[in-house]
């Protein structure tokens, strides 16, 4: 008989152990408003409230997540807002600047997001003055011909050297930012369908502005 009040303490006993689990995990992303703050380990920065930390915001998976990650994705919460019109699918789809999105047959949805990386060390022959080149798919970007460096700027951020590079391949432009940090590096490259630059690039200078290195 007293088996059963036994089992009963041990079920009560893990539940509160699963509800303590969940309730002393980290908080990454925290809303400010008109802005969303994240924060690790090591990094920490402020993104439009419209956009999230990609896995980072699941409470359910929090508690597994790695508090020094080597990889951060950053989407738009709803894609809804950098879906084309009608009106304007033809140019667009003959621009470049559209994907299929697999699932309604239509060229509706368009490319939108950031990735944070931490990079140990830069190919023989790149500097922090053309870290671009360190992506590897540069090789086929210029071999291609589509390959457009528009603008690099070098830059501070967090106080540590920076260079910045925008630069438009098949339709998409990217906003590479790359931080050298203690001999290696971190870099924040954020890409957009070029027909949305204009709308979005505030957004990928904003998260520089307010990018922190600890």
């Amino acid at each position: 008989m007293r088996e059963k009040p036994v089992v009963i303490l041990l079920f009560v006993f893990s539940i509160v152990l699963i509800a303590l689990f969940f309730m002393i995990s980290p908080t990454f992303i925290t809303d400010n408003g008109d802005v969303k703050h994240f924060e690790d380990n090591d990094i920490a920065f402020d993104m439009y409230d419209d956009w999230t930390v990609y896995e980072y915001d699941d409470p359910i998976k929090i508690p597994f997540l790695s508090t020094s990650p080597n990889t951060l994705l950053l989407n738009p919460v709803n894609s809804d807002k950098f879906n084309y019109s009608t009106e304007s699918m033809d140019n667009s789809v003959s621009e470049g600047e559209v994907i299929n999105t697999g699932t309604t047959n239509a060229f509706d949805v368009a490319i939108v997001k950031t990735e944070i990386s931490k990079v140990d060390s830069l190919p023989e022959g790149v500097s922090l003055d053309n870290a671009y080149k360190a992506d590897s798919l540069y090789p086929l970007m210029s071999n291609s011909g589509g390959f457009n460096l528009e603008n690099d700027t070098a830059l501070t951020v967090s106080g540590k050297p920076a260079h910045q590079f925008v630069y438009i391949v098949s339709g998409m432009t990217y906003h590479d930012t790359w931080i050298e940090n203690n001999g290696k590096y971190i870099r924040v490259l954020s890409q957009v369908s070029s027909g949305f630059a204009d709308d979005v690039f505030p957004q990928f200078d904003y998260l520089i502005q307010t990018f922190k290195i600890k």
